[in-house]
């Protein structure tokens, strides 16, 4: 009970300081009793507020059996919802008429109140461990039958070798690379896979590129069409046709995509919960972390609390929608300096995103590629951290004219 029961379970301050000397009274290992309950009050001096001796008598002869509480609860857990809502309520309509207030700051507060109360509602099947544990133990005996229950899949074969059981929703995975690497086509080469191969409802933010542009460029590599040979009016019939053929698969796809720029975390929050009540998503996209802002003051001070904000941010969105979220980040320029492969140290803002992340995957490519500006380099898949299983270098080909990684020649591994 003392688990299940809190204070605002209770409306009337009287009942309220009822409640608070049963958890003294029980607290002393005393049996809490009317005796003890009304000691416990004329101790502390709150007896009269309390209702005095008649409310404890009154109540004391309502409740006849100890295990009672129980048929009631659910009264109460409504009851406690209810004036959630309508305390709500009026706070929306105190911030609707502040007109300094900005709309979309105004959507995001509201959307992320409702959710807040919402999860007061108590589920006792959430918090059961025997629930828990009974799902751990399915996981385990379908993993010893050879049928591991598998998230999504990247479509980069080298990189779903090394991601034994894929992107589970609740994961925060983070794709980072030095600029011009090849991270966004990486992550819209990861979106063709899961919308088009898998069918599957994707959400993409793009705050660098417009939307038409990624569209454009995932049309292109899907039918493996160079650009330059379209600018320069070259394409064979054979082109055309696998130019329409991905037009048609990209167009009737479950993507979404926002190319809105300067937004904060709160507005990616805010938007990814319309879109998964609407119908439910199965990965989302960030590209990438740094462009975000945060939304709290405190992020204000300085960059580093405004990216554990929004790394903390993007983990949370996660694990409430239990949708895996890919975010994109960029490297900092101490692995140009010292040379070599680049590692989690070298993330670029905060240690909150290794923190956060139940994934990392750092794109890096062969110095001797990169300095040739060559157009079909190698660029390693730098598994960095994996909380589910090993990590390891899946190398791939990436061919710039295309923008699209291929298998190596090389194979995967390990670190």
């Amino acid at each position: 009970m003392l688990s299940t029961l809190r204070e605002d379970h209770f409306h009337l301050y009287e009942h309220k300081l009822i409640f608070q000397s049963f958890l003294r009274v029980v607290g002393k290992s005393i049996h809490a009793d009317y005796i003890s309950i009304k000691s416990d009050l004329d101790g502390n001096g709150t007896l009269e507020d309390a209702g005095g001796d008649k409310t404890l008598s009154d109540i004391a002869s309502y409740c006849q059996n100890s295990q009672s509480w129980r048929r009631y609860f659910p009264q109460l857990e409504e009851a406690r919802y209810r004036r959630s809502i309508e305390m709500l309520g009026g706070d929306m309509i105190h911030k609707a008429r502040d007109r300094e207030l900005k709309l979309e700051e105004l959507k995001n507060w509201s959307e992320t109140s409702v959710m807040r109360a919402d999860y007061m509602i108590d589920d006792s099947e959430k918090l059961s461990i025997k629930t828990v544990v009974e799902r751990a133990l399915d996981n385990i005996e379908s993993t010893m039958r050879g049928e591991p229950k598998i998230g999504i899949r990247t479509g980069l074969v080298p990189v779903d070798d090394l991601l034994m059981f894929g992107m589970r929703g609740g994961d925060m995975i983070v794709l980072a690379a030095r600029p011009a690497v090849g991270k966004t086509s990486a992550a819209m080469q990861i979106a063709e896979h899961v919308a088009l191969d898998a069918q599957k409802r994707v959400l993409i933010f793009s705050l660098e590129m417009t939307s038409v542009s990624l569209m454009e460029r995932m049309i292109r590599s899907r039918a493996r069409v160079r650009a330059a040979d379209i600018l320069a009016q070259s394409i064979t019939k054979y082109q055309k046709e696998s130019l329409s053929k991905a037009y048609a698969e990209v167009r009737d796809s479950h993507i979404l995509c926002d190319d809105t720029s300067g937004k904060s975390i709160g507005y990616i929050k805010a938007v990814s919960r319309r879109a998964h009540q609407k119908e439910p998503l199965d990965l989302i996209i960030i590209d990438y972390l740094q462009l975000l802002r945060g939304d709290s003051k405190r992020s204000k001070d300085n960059r580093v609390n405004e990216v554990e904000e929004i790394s903390g941010g993007i983990k949370e969105l996660a694990k409430t929608l239990r949708v895996p979220v890919l975010v994109l980040a960029q490297l900092n320029r101490d692995p140009e300096k010292r040379g070599g492969r680049p590692s989690l140290s070298d993330l670029k803002g905060s240690g909150a995103i290794e923190q956060d992340a139940d994934m990392v995957m750092i794109l890096h490519c062969d110095e001797g590629d990169a300095k040739n500006h060559t157009q079909h380099p190698t660029v390693d898949f730098i598994v960095a951290k994996h909380r589910e299983g090993p990590t390891g270098i899946a190398p791939m080909s990436f061919d710039k004219s295309i923008t699209r990684f291929e298998i190596s020649s090389s194979n995967g591994r390990e670190n």
